[in-house]
């Protein structure tokens, strides 16, 4: 009798239940337990789809923040070029006014990160006394403010999948510690209802070596992937 191991996916353990089931119901003496059990692998397969479901929308969610990232970061590269501009094609009073620490400061954040220092920017637009600075506020910040507006929302849709998206694999791990109990405590109740008979243990039990409907034990990168994506991703512009 052999169990799959511990770091194998969802679809590796449901194929080795969907075999133990018919392996408990080919004798009388077993055939009692399928049925829980087959109720539990039926559950950590439900778990696995619904946690799959998820997965595009955090998908597509996060490529519209890569988006929103790079129109505002694009929005505010054009306020930087203007404010130079209107100060004579240099770094003059506008230009230091908007951008005090260089442009790089402002559009260097990626992703989510991008939105605090674009209000800052509006902030200082906002704030400033220069006379010049009325026409180039009056065109560049409802630009500005839409670009992040957008990615204020991009990023807010991101979080919301993304935690969808853990909840799901979060039940779905625990699905998988629960199936693999089972499995260890159906071991021992097979053994004591045929202690001496090794051949009829190991037949009820799938052979993963043996059996070439089982795929890969390789684990899922589920993990890690959940780990990276703790937060709004940084995007590239």
């Amino acid at each position: 009798m052999r169990r799959y191991r511990n770091n194998a996916g969802s679809p590796v353990r449901t194929d080795y239940g969907i075999g133990l089931q018919t392996g408990l119901r080919a004798f009388p003496e077993t055939t009692p337990l399928a049925t829980a059990f087959e109720v539990l692998n039926d559950g950590l397969e439900t778990a696995h789809l619904e946690r799959q479901a998820r997965r595009k929308p955090m998908v597509q969610a996060r490529a519209r923040v890569r988006f929103g990232n790079y129109h505002v970061d694009q929005a505010i590269r054009m306020t930087h070029n203007a404010a130079q501009n209107a100060d004579g094609g240099r770094r003059g009073p506008l230009t230091i006014a908007l951008f005090p620490e260089g442009l790089t400061e402002v559009v260097a954040p990626k992703g989510a990160a991008q939105i605090a220092p674009t209000e800052e920017l509006l902030d200082r637009f906002a704030k400033s006394k220069l006379p010049a600075m009325v026409p180039l506020r009056a065109e560049w910040v409802p630009r500005i403010e839409t670009e992040l507006a957008r990615l204020q929302q991009a990023a807010a849709t991101y979080e919301a999948a993304r935690k969808a998206y853990v909840d799901a694999y979060t039940e779905e791990v625990a699905q998988r510690a629960e199936h693999a109990r089972q499995v260890d405590r159906l071991m021992g109740l097979v053994r004591a209802e045929f202690p001496r008979d090794k051949a009829k243990q190991d037949v009820i039990f799938p052979d993963l070596a043996r059996d070439s409907t089982v795929p890969s034990e390789d684990e899922e990168e589920d993990e890690e992937e959940v780990e990276t994506s703790s937060s709004v991703p940084a995007t590239s512009t």
